[in-house]
C-alpha cells in the first residue's frame, strides 16, 4: 500500500510526542506468535516483576493470584485517583456510557502499548494509525485544539443527522478515507444516506464499529453498502481495545498485558502493565462471555463470545420523526460537571416523546434547576431541538440493573434507516 506524506507526518507526530507505536506493535505481534505456553510464562514473568496491588493493597505476582484477589469496583477506583500522584503526562475521561464517569491518568509508555495495540488490530484489515480516518461521532468539537488534534492525527469528523446530513457524507467521502471509524449507529445513518442517495465514493479498507453493539445483520448492510469488511471493536477508556473482530468474525482478546475474565457473567479486568494506577479485577460494568476458538488470524484464541451491556440506547426522540443521538445527552451533562467541577452518576430514561428524565446519585451544587436549564439550552445549541428534562435525584428502582446510561422505552416508529 502506497502512502502519502500525510500518513508520515502522523507517525512523525507521535513519535515526537514520545509515543513509540511502532515498538510495541513490533512487540505485540511477537507475543502472539508464541505459543500458548510461552504466551503464560511471559505473561507471569512480566506480572512478577511488576506486581501490581489488588483492592486490598495485596501484590499479585502471578496470575493464579488475580483468580482470589477481590473486585475492584469503579467507585473504589475512582477513589483512589482522587489521592494519587499526578504521574502520568496524558489524561482521560470517560464519557459516562455507563452513568460513571472516571479519569484516567497514563504515562506515556502505558499510551504507546494502547496504541501499539490499535495499531496491531488495525493492520488485520492493512491500515495503520496515520492513514485517513473518517470518524463518525457526535458533532465536531469546533474549537482550536479540537482541530488540531483532527489535523495532525489525519482525521475528519462527520455527524450524519441533521439538515446537512447528506451534504457531510457526501464530503466526508469524498476525501476518499482509508477506514471508516465510530458509533455503530451513526455509521448505519451514513449507510442509509449513500444508499438513499446514491452517494459515490472511494470504498475504504475497512469499517470499524465501537461504543454500541451492533447487530450481525446491520454489519452485513454496512459491509453491503460501503464495499468493505466491517470488524467490531471492544474497548473502554480505562484500557482502550480489549477485543477486536478478525475476519472470520471472533472478537479475539487483543492487549498482552490484560487478563480479561468471565466472572459469574461480569467481565473483569487486569492490566500488569499500568504502572500510574493498580487496574486488578477491575469491574468495567460490562457482561460477557469468554471462549476459546482455534482460529489464529488475531490476538489470543480467547474471544468474546456473548457481549452485553455496552448498548446504548442510541436515540432521543423528540416526535416520531425528530430524533438525536444519546450521547449528546452524556456530552452535556459530562461538561456540566466539569464546568461546576463535580462528578454525579446519572441515568437517563425516555418515556415519552420530547422529555428525558435524568435520576442523578446526589442533588447537584448549584441545584436540580440549574441542571435541567444547562441540559436544555445545551441540547438546543447541539441539535436545534427543545426538549423537556425531569431532574431526580436517587436510583429508578426499575433500571437499577441497566447498565447502558440511556434507557430507550419508546416504541421506536418505524423508519427507512437500518436500525433493526
Amino acid at each position: 500500500m502506497m502512502r502519502g506524506p500525510r500518513y508520515y507526518f502522523t507517525r512523525l507526530f507521535y513519535i515526537i510526542a514520545g509515543l513509540r507505536i511502532t515498538k510495541w506493535r513490533k512487540h505485540i505481534v511477537e507475543f502472539w506468535n508464541l505459543e500458548r505456553e510461552e504466551q503464560v510464562r511471559a505473561f507471569d514473568d512480566f506480572l512478577l516483576t511488576h506486581k501490581p496491588l489488588n483492592a486490598d493493597g495485596v501484590p499479585i505476582s502471578a496470575s493464579g493470584d488475580v483468580y482470589t484477589s477481590p473486585v475492584l469496583t469503579k467507585s473504589a477506583y475512582r477513589e483512589s485517583e482522587l489521592t494519587a500522584s499526578a504521574s502520568g503526562t496524558f489524561n482521560r475521561k470517560t464519557s459516562g456510557t455507563t452513568g460513571e464517569p472516571t479519569k484516567i491518568t497514563l504515562r506515556r509508555e502505558e499510551l504507546s502499548r494502547m496504541l501499539g495495540v490499535r495499531d496491531y488490530c488495525f493492520s488485520h484489515y492493512g491500515v495503520s494509525l496515520g492513514d485517513r480516518e473518517a470518524r463518525f461521532w457526535a458533532r465536531a468539537d469546533g474549537g482550536v485544539k479540537s482541530r488540531l488534534k483532527n489535523f495532525f492525527l489525519n482525521r475528519k469528523v462527520c455527524f450524519p443527522v441533521g439538515e446537512d446530513a447528506c451534504k457531510s457524507v457526501a464530503k466526508i467521502l469524498s476525501w476518499k478515507p482509508d477506514y471508516l471509524y465510530g458509533y455503530a449507529s451513526l455509521l448505519l445513518e451514513a449507510a442509509v444516506l449513500v444508499e438513499k442517495y446514491n452517494i459515490k465514493f472511494t470504498p475504504p479498507r475497512c469499517v470499524v464499529c465501537t461504543a454500541e453493539t451492533i447487530m450481525p445483520a446491520q454489519k452485513e448492510y454496512l459491509a453491503m453498502v460501503f464495499n468493505a469488511p466491517v470488524a467490531e471493536e471492544y474497548g473502554a477508556t480505562e484500557f482502550d481495545i480489549l477485543a477486536f473482530e478478525c475476519r472470520n468474525g471472533h472478537r479475539h482478546l487483543v492487549n498482552p498485558w490484560l487478563l480479561v475474565r468471565d466472572h459469574h457473567g461480569t467481565l473483569l479486568v487486569t492490566d500488569i502493565s499500568r504502572r500510574s494506577a493498580n487496574l486488578v479485577n477491575y469491574e468495567i460494568g460490562d457482561s460477557g462471555t469468554i471462549e476459546v476458538s482455534e482460529c489464529a488470524l488475531l490476538g489470543s484464541a480467547e474471544y468474546l463470545s456473548v457481549l452485553e451491556g455496552r448498548s446504548i440506547h442510541r436515540f432521543v426522540y423528540v416526535t416520531p420523526e425528530t430524533r438525536f443521538h444519546s450521547v449528546d445527552l452524556a456530552y452535556a451533562i459530562n461538561e456540566y460537571q466539569r464546568l461546576e467541577r463535580e462528578i454525579f452518576s446519572f441515568r437517563l430514561i425516555q418515556a415519552e416523546y420530547g422529555e428525558v428524565d435524568i435520576y442523578v446519585s446526589a442533588e447537584p451544587l448549584a441545584g436540580c434547576a440549574a441542571l435541567k436549564d444547562y441540559i436544555e439550552r445545551k441540547i438546543c445549541g447541539r441539535t436545534g431541538n427543545n426538549i423537556v428534562i425531569n431532574i431526580y435525584v436517587g436510583v429508578n428502582p426499575e433500571q437499577q440493573a441497566e447498565k447502558s446510561y440511556f434507557v430507550q422505552k419508546i416504541q421506536q416508529p418505524a423508519r427507512e434507516v437500518a436500525l433493526t
